[in-house]
């Protein structure tokens, strides 16, 4: 009860954990879990310090490719590997499985927030979670947006903000309507495969 009290007291903790269980065999270093769960480096430092100290996750040392650093103006892009000091998860920690079940195969997002955060990038006509969202690994999308004037740029922050809260990268595709209705009366592959197994529409305008 003491390890379970120590898990479940910070919203922090709980998505640098479901970073880590989405990722098992992937060793990440502090930039990458601030990167990921967009939470501040301190307070990353701080969740990460009790996760060692719990056994949830280890210290793996691993190689890290690096842009290097040029002070040269439009220089070409080149990288480095460097060793980096970083943590994996421990997959003999005791409660990883039941974490897993928690954590992972539960409710992921709150749909009602993934619509309110899909909905600033325009007008939506058509919102469905396939993929993760649903336990199937074998589609190739886990949200489907069209709409109306959809700002990509807004798009991509939101999507980037769900994905934090789920722990993971999320497959996205995006259309305008009239793309949209060209590709279901082409029987798109993309569509076909979104459409023709298990989905949740979140918001459905045009869909019959």
């Amino acid at each position: 009860m003491e390890t379970l009290g120590k898990i479940f007291n910070s919203n922090h903790r709980v998505k640098i954990m479901r970073l880590f269980l989405f990722n098992e065999e992937l060793a990440l270093d502090i930039d990458d879990v601030v990167k990921r769960t967009r939470i501040k480096k301190p307070d990353v430092r701080k969740e990460l310090g009790m996760l060692i100290k719990i056994g949830f996750i280890k210290k793996k040392t691993f190689v890290k490719k690096v842009e290097k650093k040029s002070r040269k103006k439009n220089a070409k892009q080149e990288f480095k590997n460097i060793k980096v000091q970083g943590w994996v998860l421990n997959r003999t920690f005791e409660l990883v499985r039941p974490l897993q079940l928690l954590l992972v195969e539960s409710e992921l997002i709150n749909e009602k927030d993934i619509v309110k955060r899909v909905k600033k990038s325009g007008t939506i006509k058509l919102l469905i979670l396939s993929g993760i969202f649903i336990r199937d690994n074998h589609r190739v999308v886990d949200i489907l947006v069209v709409g109306n004037n959809l700002k990509r740029d807004i798009l991509n922050r939101e999507i980037a903000i769900i994905e934090s809260e789920v722990g993971r990268e999320i497959a996205y595709a995006f259309f305008d309507q009239k793309e949209f209705e060209y590709r279901m009366s082409m029987y798109d592959k993309l569509v076909r495969d979104i459409l023709e197994n298990d989905h949740k529409k979140l918001i459905n305008k045009i869909v019959k």
